[in-house]
């Protein structure tokens, strides 16, 4: 499943845990590690010898503690420093060539106008990608420190685009001994438009339409758990109503124990993203523990390699 996996790491308190999440979780899966800290660079400095010698030492400097940690937990582990003038398209490209197939680092979770001013390369890195991409907020509330993953949340929503997401936390937790936790948000519904002496301008029937978003939400849960192969398996269906289904997915991660959230993601860019929002993007910015996030082009037989009977939550 998860072959080899590329730690991005700096001098930051949100690095420092992502680095630990991401040894613990490569532990669990047996992976082997490649832990990078990408120095930015200016493009005029690419091939020249010197001008990077400075900078290799610090990249080396950050590295050696992951590297005498990767052998404490006995993780097969190789360190490797890199330049580019842009970090996120470093680590990407890092990734790539390494041919690892997951990448871990930490976000600091900025929303609003600070995070769209100052850009951010965990964001960056999530879209460029091909392959998963397991963030970890710095200022998160539970940390699997021990290497012990043992409730897996899979947010569903009986889309095709989510089927590679459901597939893979339906198989770490098999791989892992894990609790599947199977969860579907009803989104919320506009209210009804009520006119003078009670008449209903709306052009839908508000109760029935919610009714219809439960009973579909009902059937979507049944089918992922029927198709759910994880030793344990645990179900809930919540209604939004008047928050935002991000909002539900991270109280219930929170309340109910999660160690890991699993959801697929467009990957959007521009204005797309900006108008459109996303429900992935809304739990990067808020959950208290690591989300590992699927782009949504892969398919179930890159990821599933399952047999007839995997989800198609």
């Amino acid at each position: 499943m998860f072959g080899k996996i590329l730690i991005a790491v700096d001098e930051s308190s949100c690095s420092e845990r992502a680095g630990r999440v991401g040894l613990a979780f490569a532990k669990s899966v047996n992976a082997q590690v490649v832990v990078s800290h990408v120095l930015k660079v200016p493009p005029a400095y690419w091939g020249l010898v010197a001008p990077s010698e400075t900078t290799r030492r610090h990249a080396e400097a950050i590295l050696e503690p992951w590297a005498k940690l990767g052998r404490q937990m006995q993780v097969n582990l190789s360190a490797e420093p890199m330049h580019n003038d842009d970090i996120a398209e470093g680590i990407v490209y890092l990734a790539n060539r390494s041919n690892c197939d997951l990448i871990v680092m930490g976000t600091h979770g900025r929303e609003g106008l600070g995070r769209m001013l100052l850009g951010s390369v965990a964001e960056r890195v999530s879209r460029l990608a091909k392959i998963p991409v397991m963030l970890v907020r710095g200022d998160g509330q539970v940390e699997p420190s021990t290497g012990l993953f043992e409730r897996i949340l899979a947010p569903v929503d009986g889309s095709e685009a989510g089927r590679p997401a459901f597939e893979l936390a339906n198989q770490l937790a098999g791989q892992l001994g894990a609790e599947l936790q199977i969860l579907h948000v009803v989104p919320p519904l506009p209210a009804p438009v009520v006119g003078p002496y009670g008449t209903d301008f709306g052009a839908y029937n508000w109760q029935e339409t919610l009714k219809a978003m439960e009973e579909q939400g009902e059937a979507i849960v049944e089918n992922a758990r029927r198709m759910a192969t994880a030793p344990r398996v645990k179900t809930a269906l919540l209604k939004a109503q008047t928050r935002r289904e991000s909002d539900v997915i991270v109280d219930y991660a929170r309340d109910n124990h999660t160690d890991l959230i699993v959801m697929g993601t467009h990957g959007r860019t521009g204005l797309e993203r900006l108008l459109l929002g996303s429900v992935a993007e809304g739990v990067a910015h808020h959950t208290p523990v690591p989300l590992l996030l699927i782009r949504a082009v892969q398919t179930a037989v890159e990821y599933g390699k399952a047999e007839a009977g995997t989800a198609h939550a």
